[in-house]
């Protein structure tokens, strides 16, 4: 067994660059502010810093690090990775509607939640890294507090740990599963952030919808170890739908972000076609994909009770609440209705 010792002197060893250079490696590749001259440990010739010292300079960089990484996903965690979650393991108990396999247990469920949230990190964290490279702008007028905004890394930086994501990215959806979603998310997050495809409002709302329904497969495939292409497709099928109600409404983030996507001249639904009518297609997609989705799994008034609450809620806050707070309200109100759906397969059964 390796001693504390002999770790710590490992630690110094691979640390070594900080006090040649005055940043390690690591701090290179991604930010961290190296120590300053007080911050370094003085230490005799011929002998190591002193370990305390080392120790402390490690957890700070992790730390900091850490929460750049958070920073990077803050905005959109609780919704996407949330959403995941909550549509994998909800589908997984279901599992035969869907031709997934055997149905999980609540208990096996909770075993695959740990994977469930790897695999939707990963891709949410990849995302968020190409889309924030280029929204360095808007993001200083909508959210200053993200990290290449706050300087807290650059975008030299970025695309590095880019690269590094992908290979890591891979390697996780071979291991867990769920790796033609990461493959599919992986083409539609270049053409979003890459290839121009945010450039045209109505092709990223394409392509968030797309985007989305990836991110929800990834994790249902991961829980129940099969492929959403198995049976007759109904996993499909149902995707195919939740990814046609996210394509015509999920201009609802855009509300809260109109002056940054203004300043910036990045081209929204709401900013292209008005306010008003923007708010009008949400309305209406609401209403449709609602009717569609009860229809599909055959949900009478009980079971779609939640979609329909959700729904027109968000209808009334869109056409009655324009201010900042409201729009921020409304893209809540979004995720409380795409929540809805999710439950339609579960009370309709």
């Amino acid at each position: 067994m390796v001693r504390l010792s002999e770790t710590i002197y490992i630690l110094s060893i691979l640390r070594l660059d900080q006090y040649v250079y005055g940043t390690s490696f690591l701090d290179f590749m991604i930010m961290a502010p190296p120590l300053s001259a007080r911050q370094r440990p003085v230490s005799r010739a011929g002998s190591l810093p002193f370990p305390a010292h080392l120790l402390a300079g490690h957890l700070t960089s992790l730390t900091y690090h850490l929460y750049t990484a958070y920073l990077f996903i803050h905005s959109d965690a609780k919704e996407i990775i949330g959403l995941g979650l909550f549509f994998g393991s909800l589908n997984a108990s279901i599992a035969p509607n869907f031709s997934m396999g055997p149905a999980l247990s609540s208990g096996e469920i909770l075993i695959k939640i740990p994977y469930m949230f790897l695999w939707s990190w990963i891709n949410l964290f990849l995302l968020d890294l190409h889309n924030q490279r280029h929204s360095i702008d808007e993001d200083s007028i909508n959210k200053p507090w993200r990290p290449l905004p706050a300087k807290r890394i650059t975008q030299q930086q970025t695309t590095r740990v880019i690269y590094c994501m992908y290979v890591l990215l891979v390697a996780v959806g071979l291991k867990v599963g769920g790796l033609l979603p990461c493959v599919l998310e992986t083409i539609w997050n270049l053409w979003y952030n890459e290839w121009g495809g945010s450039s045209n409002p109505f092709v990223k709302n394409l392509l968030n919808g797309l985007g989305i329904s990836c991110l929800l497969a990834g994790p249902l495939e991961v829980a129940t170890g099969r492929s959403i292409f198995s049976g007759e497709y109904e996993a499909v099928i149902w995707l195919s739908i939740l990814t046609a109600a996210i394509a015509t409404t999920s201009h609802t983030q855009d509300f809260r972000d109109m002056e940054g996507d203004k300043a910036a001249g990045r081209k929204t639904v709401p900013l292209v076609i008005g306010e008003d009518n923007a708010g009008l297609v949400v309305s209406l997609g609401v209403i449709i994909w609602t009717i569609i989705a009860c229809q599909v799994w055959g949900a009478g008034w009980r079971e779609a009770v939640l979609p329909l609450i959700g729904g027109t809620a968000l209808i009334g806050n869109i056409s009655m609440n324009k201010t900042r707070r409201g729009n921020k309200l409304s893209w809540k109100l979004w995720v409380l209705w795409m929540l809805g759906l999710f439950l339609l397969p579960l009370l309709s059964r």
